[in-house]
């Protein structure tokens, strides 16, 4: 009997309703955690979205502010340009003035060094077209020795001197031969006419620019003219510095102005001028965008201290 009262109490116990406090208490936390970890998501979620907007915001700033800085470099690039373009213009109406003044003013001679109220540093240089070779009179023998010089190959610069030689026959009209039909031949008008020639790379046309010329009418360059390049590249060696040359009274020059800034922008400009032709004083042929010579404004301890300001060098001239 007492076993039975035992079983019985068991089995109360086992049977007895469980109380839903405690299910509550310990189920609480279960049922609480979930949507814990749910909210959890969202907020890092919303978290990650927020540095990535951020982030982008951030890179989008940066390029305008790149972009502001690229546009300002390159207004500002645009504007210096403009000035020294415009410096080296005004250089060249200097030059033509002293080559005009000729030896009337013995302390400006050619190479001309001055600054501009700017700060540009200027050099002004002056090139007779009697020491170049000219495309439309100079010799076979002096084209094809030039050519050769400027190639290093005696066979190339052979067959270029040719076809200049063969652009300058006179031309048969309407296919009747006889020289009363034969007008003239196709002549150089410009020195720049020279990269139409066969044989003409962009390298070789840019290194015999400076060395020739359609002014001079002579068959052969006049060597006491001819610049310091021409001599050392046809085996002249030196003009002797004692033997001084004055400016022409007349013919052609080229004027060339070397002007730089003191922000490091560059221009050159060239002018092809006639002294004392048609009754004019001078008469500008050509204007040309010269190629940068590196030697031209190489950096020497005096050069500064010798340079003057081009008004001053323009009121020397003028006197």
């Amino acid at each position: 009997m007492g076993r039975d009262r035992r079983h019985n109490k068991a089995s109360c116990v086992t049977n007895r309703p469980a109380n839903p406090s405690t299910f509550s208490r310990a189920g609480g936390g279960l049922r609480g955690l979930l949507p814990r970890r749910a909210g959890a998501n969202r907020d890092g979620f919303a978290l990650v979205a927020v540095i990535w907007s951020l982030g982008l915001i951030t890179l989008l700033g940066m390029a305008v502010m790149v972009g502001a800085r690229y546009r300002t470099r390159v207004a500002s690039n645009y504007t210096s340009a403009a000035v020294v373009e415009t410096a080296a213009e005004s250089a060249i109406n200097l030059g033509i003035a002293t080559a005009l003044a000729g030896a009337a003013e013995p302390n400006v001679k050619f190479p001309l060094r001055c600054r501009l109220p700017g700060g540009e540093h200027v050099l002004v240089t002056v090139e007779e077209e009697t020491g170049k070779i000219d495309l439309n009179t100079a010799s076979p023998a002096v084209l094809t020795r030039f050519f050769t010089a400027l190639t290093r190959d005696q066979s190339l610069g052979a067959r270029i001197a040719g076809r200049i030689v063969e652009l300058r026959k006179p031309k048969p009209k309407d296919g009747n031969a006889g020289p009363e039909n034969a007008p003239s031949g196709v002549h150089f008008a410009t020195i720049t006419q020279l990269d139409q020639v066969e044989g003409i790379s962009p390298r070789l046309f840019r290194a015999a620019l400076r060395l020739v010329t359609v002014r001079s009418g002579r068959p052969e360059p006049d060597m006491d003219a001819a610049s310091p390049a021409l001599r050392l590249l046809l085996n002249l060696g030196e003009k002797s510095l004692s033997a001084g040359r004055g400016m022409p009274a007349g013919g052609s020059i080229t004027i060339r102005a070397d002007v730089r800034a003191s922000d490091g922008a560059r221009f050159i400009r060239e002018a092809l001028v006639s002294l004392a032709e048609g009754g004019k004083p001078f008469l500008v042929r050509e204007w040309r965008h010269g190629d940068i010579d590196t030697t031209a404004l190489a950096p020497r301890d005096d050069t500064r201290a010798t340079e003057r300001g081009c008004f001053r060098t323009a009121q020397a001239v003028a006197s």
